[in-house]
């Protein structure tokens, strides 16, 4: 029973956040699509049968339906939910000039990219008001604790050291541990830079993969109540705030699309992707950390939709927009044939990613839900 609600707790988690999520991304098309003259009919969170909704004066149906997954805007011509297929064929002459299709490249470009960007945005002013309001804290890289039988308790790590730099990189905040780490191509060695009271000590070591099968690691912790005397927290001013959260969202996308390209490459073991079943669990513990911690997570969240919307994928906004430069460089569209192979193609490679994903979450948490 206690297992049953706290599953059916990280659904609701999930769905809250994936709403929130889904309505920025489609906000952003639906604004642009607008602006640009096209008429759009239907603006749903969620698939299948209607729950409740209204109409709004220029004919658009606001609606919230049955299946909490998503969402989508539905423009005039739109054959489907997803905007895979448009057709004239049904709409009346005079308002032709209103459809998706009917714009210009330059518009339904931008009415595509205004998804994917309106969840960066997003998350940049979330987090620049986050920051703002909270200020900027710095933790120093020290070391309390290293565990036992980890790769740092090999190489001579000791509680207490300090790490100034991981091979060429400076460390100046204990987050760039773990990301240094996280973008290092996994199975290399590492060269770590120590000061140790002052003295400066250099011990190579490579990190690996944990018992919890999450992210590989070197094993060092620290515990801020030991170190807050050297902790260093100010102030942030408005726009300062946001140049760091932008910095933020640019570090996120950059470490993303490493980790992307040593994964293809055969670099890097892809065991770290996480799927639905993934995003549900960590929706769920950032849900039980607080208000600061859900946003926080939201505004990470945002960030993986908007880059995973812009990879060049059919079906994705991404794909629909290399498929516009094909047609910008021939200077006629492709042929329908040939733009239904593509979309088939795309829809292949995510159910093979979600199934994928699946295969990697579903054992990892039934182990959790047994320990």
């Amino acid at each position: 029973m206690e297992s049953f609600v706290l599953a059916c707790f990280y659904i609701f988690a999930f769905i809250l956040v994936l709403s929130l999520v889904v309505v920025v991304h489609e906000g952003g098309h639906f604004m642009v699509a607008r602006w640009c003259g096209v008429r759009v009919e239907e603006f749903s969170l969620g698939f299948g049968k209607e729950l409740c909704g209204r109409t709004d004066k220029k004919g658009t149906r606001w609606k919230i339906c049955l299946i909490p997954l998503g969402g989508y805007v539905k423009m005039l011509g739109d054959m489907d939910a997803a905007s895979a297929k448009s057709s004239m064929d049904k709409v009346p002459k005079k308002l032709r000039p209103y459809t998706f299709m009917a714009q210009k490249l330059w518009k339904r470009a931008a009415i595509i990219f205004a998804g994917p960007a309106t969840n960066y945005v997003f998350s940049i002013i979330t987090l620049g008001f986050i920051i703002y309001f909270t200020g900027s804290s710095s933790i120093p890289a020290i070391i309390t604790e290293v565990e036992k039988g980890s790769v740092a308790e090999e190489i001579g790590i000791l509680a207490g050291d300090q790490i100034t730099r991981i091979n060429d990189e400076e460390v100046e905040d204990w987050s760039d541990i773990s990301r240094k780490i996280r973008v290092t191509e996994f199975g290399k060695e590492l060269t770590i830079t120590i000061d140790r009271d002052g003295e400066t000590v250099i011990v190579k070591g490579t990190p690996r993969y944990m018992e919890d099968g999450e992210a590989p690691r070197l094993g060092v912790r620290t515990e801020f109540f030991k170190i807050k005397d050297k902790m260093k927290k100010k102030d942030v001013g408005f726009f300062e705030a946001f140049a760091k959260s932008s910095q933020e969202a640019w570090i996120m996308t950059r470490d993303t699309l490493m980790y992307l390209g040593q994964v293809l490459f055969h670099h890097r073991a892809p065991r770290e992707m996480r799927g639905p079943l993934g995003i549900a669990e960590a929706s769920g513990d950032a849900f039980q950390g607080g208000p600061l911690a859900l946003l926080l997570f939201i505004a990470q969240i945002s960030i993986a939709v908007g880059f995973m919307n812009f990879l060049p994928i059919p079906l994705l906004d991404g794909g629909h927009l290399a498929l516009y430069l094909l047609e910008a460089i021939r200077r006629k569209p492709l042929t329908e044939k040939v733009q239904n192979a593509a979309m088939w193609v795309g829809f292949s490679i995510l159910m093979g990613l979600v199934g994928y994903t699946f295969i990697l979450d579903i054992p990892r948490i039934i182990q959790r839900m047994l320990e």
